[in-house]
């Protein structure tokens, strides 16, 4: 493919619809991390080098993941010249520990990677973060600043974006025992008939779980199962739906279905379940592009994805860096800012495989493995939009997790004690 072709897809495809609305502030406690301790917070933005070439950084990678940006720091120490140091954390600390840290006027870490663009533009709005527009120009990247700017000042920069394109299987399993890829709901419904019966199958579904957001994935892409579903999803984001809408009833009823047929397994850490996954004992995973660089999968290039039949969008997320304001090195951090999210910085880890990179200039000859080159096609044939509980935040994003872990445990809760806490969440978090 030209690299015109490469440039126009990831701008028309990977580029989430919209510009998010990203409502809500956090309110959230819970562990603390360590990490730079900036000072006042008052002089990060003179700090320059802050007399260190020594740069902390702190995100959710682990295991394969982490190999991977390693690889990536190595590109940026060599184009920088700055010392690079990676503490990660599991979501549920980054959330809440980063929050603590700032509310105390300490940087967690000189490079804070964030998920949520609702909690960027909380922490921006509450003075925790120094403004990175100049590190990035958007005119060569998929993802719009809007969704990270507060008063005219652009406050995180885009890196990893994730698709959630639905259902990761084995090619080889699938070979194995005569499996198709599913066209329409009630051959999806075949397929899980079929699996179930194959010896050494415990569940036909992994049903991963952390804080509770490997679930809101795949409950999300229910949600885009019905009537002008992807319209649903960025309406809710742009606080002009709601979770009284019978769509949102019909598509926990169509899970509750599932859960009464024992298609779902039990729940377990979501980077646990990609063991039972790759044993064939669970072999559907409604998960992220980030699956090929899993630990458990052995063979990336064993790896097929199917949408969920009859969505009509798939939902997508964005690792942001941003730089506290408590950081000594805010200046070196913005320039490492740059180098990390040039096309030469991402590219390392596009040809190390579960990467798509939001600079539109990494050319689609770096996407080495197949399953990776094909996922912006398999998009392109539906809307993109973005992750709803990351977009909207907290209150609802806490809730949202409570409520399918809730699920889960106990599936036959009636339906309108599932929809009817969300909305009153929901309502809190656009209403503030």
């Amino acid at each position: 493919m030209s690299d015109d072709r490469s440039c126009t897809t990831r701008r028309s495809v990977l580029k989430t619809t919209g510009t998010a609305s990203v409502l809500g502030s956090v309110a959230l406690a819970g562990c603390s991390g360590g990490g730079s301790d900036g000072g006042d917070g008052e002089d990060g933005e003179d700090g320059g080098d802050g007399g260190s070439s020594s740069l902390e950084i702190t995100g959710v990678w682990s295991g394969g993941e982490q190999e991977s940006f390693s690889n990536v720091m190595d590109f940026v120490e060599e184009s920088t010249g700055m010392g690079l140091e990676y503490f990660p954390r599991d979501t549920d600390s980054l959330l809440t520990g980063t929050l603590m840290d700032y509310e105390s006027g300490v940087a967690s870490a000189d490079i804070v990677v964030m998920p949520s663009p609702a909690r960027i533009i909380s922490d921006a709005r509450n003075g925790h973060l120094a403004p990175v527009g100049d590190a990035w120009d958007a005119e060569n990247f998929a993802v719009d600043p809007s969704r990270v700017t507060v008063d005219g000042e652009v406050y995180a920069a885009p890196f990893k974006m994730d698709l959630k394109p639905g259902f990761w299987y084995r090619k080889s399993f699938f070979d194995e025992h005569d499996l198709e890829e599913p066209e329409t709901y009630d051959e999806f419904l075949t397929l899980l008939d079929e699996i179930a019966a194959i010896d050494g199958v415990d569940a036909p579904i992994a049903s991963g779980n952390g804080t509770g957001w490997p679930l809101s994935d795949l409950t999300e892409g229910f949600f885009m199962r019905q009537e002008d579903g992807a319209s649903l999803q960025q309406g809710l984001i742009d606080g002009d739906a709601s979770f009284t809408d019978d769509r949102i009833a019909t598509a926990f009823d169509e899970i509750k279905t599932l859960h009464e047929e024992g298609y779902f397994s039990q729940t377990r850490d979501f980077g646990v379940q990609y063991e039972y996954f790759w044993d064939n004992s669970l072999p559907l995973y409604f998960m992220g592009s980030f699956t090929p660089a899993q630990d458990a999968v052995q063979d990336p290039s064993d790896l097929g994805v199917f949408r969920l039949p009859g969505v009509d969008g798939i939902s997508s997320s964005v690792n942001w860096f941003t730089v506290p304001t408590y950081s000594d090195n805010v200046d070196a951090a913005r320039e490492a800012l740059s180098s990390f999210v040039s096309a030469e910085g991402q590219q390392v880890w596009v040809e190390d495989g579960g990467f798509i990179a939001s600079n539109t200039e990494v050319p689609d000859e770096a996407y080495e493995i197949e399953v990776m080159a094909n996922l912006p096609d398999l998009a392109a044939e539906v809307t993109v939009v973005p992750d709803l509980d990351d977009a909207l935040g907290n209150p609802f994003q806490q809730e949202f997790w409570s409520v399918l872990k809730g699920l889960w445990a106990t599936p036959d809760t009636p339906t309108e004690d599932i929809v009817g806490p969300l909305d009153d969440a929901y309502q809190e978090t656009i209403s503030e």
